[in-house]
C-alpha cells in the first residue's frame, strides 16, 4: 500500500500510518487519524480546521483524486530495509523498516512505537514473555474473582431454595397454584 508515496508526493510533515480496520491515517503524536483515507483513496474522515498543512494536504488530494488513487495502489519503495521486531498473542514478527524507532514506520506502514517495536529481537522477546506473564497473573485474578462470585452465586441459590421450600410447605395451595401458572 502507499502510505509512503501519498507521504512523499504530498510533502507530508505529519505522521503518515496504516491501521489495520481502518485505513491510511494521517495525524499527529497525539491524534493519529486526523484524516483517514480509505486503500482505494477515499476520504473515510476528513480535516476540518484551521491547520494550513492539514488543509493544504486534502486541497491537494481532492484536486486529483485519480492520482490520490494511482499513489495508494502503487506498491512503496524503500532504499533502506532493516530488520525490526515487535510481537503479538506470543508470537514475533518481523518486519522491515528504513529507519527505527518512533515516529518511523515499518515498510508495511505500522507506526514503531518505542515499547512495542525494537531492532533487538532478544528485547522483543523479553517483552512478550514479560507481557504475557502479566496477562496470566491477571487471568489468575480474574478466575479468582469469578470463582468467589460464583460460590457467592450458589450460597445465595441455597438459601433461596431453601426459604422457597419452607414457605412451600407451609403455604402448599398457594405454591402450588404458582406452579402450574408458569
Amino acid at each position: 500500500m502507499g502510505w509512503k508515496n501519498i507521504k512523499d508526493h504530498y510533502k507530508i510533515g505529519h505522521h503518515v500510518q496504516v491501521v489495520p480496520g481502518k485505513g491510511i491515517c494521517i495525524g499527529s503524536g497525539y491524534i493519529h487519524d486526523i484524516i483517514v483515507l480509505s486503500e482505494t483513496g477515499e476520504f473515510l474522515k476528513r480535516y476540518s480546521g484551521s491547520n494550513e498543512d492539514l488543509n493544504r494536504y486534502q486541497t491537494e488530494m481532492n484536486a486529483d483524486p485519480a492520482k490520490l488513487a494511482t499513489l495508494i495502489a502503487e506498491p512503496d519503495v524503500f532504499s533502506t530495509s532493516l530488520p525490526v521486531y515487535t510481537f503479538d498473542d506470543g508470537r514475533i514478527k518481523e518486519f522491515l523498516c528504513a529507519e527505527y524507532g518512533w515516529p518511523n514506520c515499518t515498510h508495511d506502514g505500522q507506526m514503531m512505537y518505542d515499547n512495542t517495536f525494537s531492532s533487538s529481537k532478544d528485547e522483543v522477546i523479553k517483552w512478550a514473555l514479560e507481557d504475557l506473564a502479566c496477562a496470566i497473573k491477571c487471568d489468575a485474578d480474574r478466575i479468582q474473582t469469578l470463582e468467589l462470585e460464583l460460590e457467592d452465586a450458589r450460597a445465595n441459590r441455597a438459601k433461596n431454595t431453601e426459604a422457597y421450600s419452607s414457605l412451600s410447605a407451609q403455604y402448599p395451595a398457594i405454591a402450588k397454584a404458582l406452579e402450574s401458572n408458569g
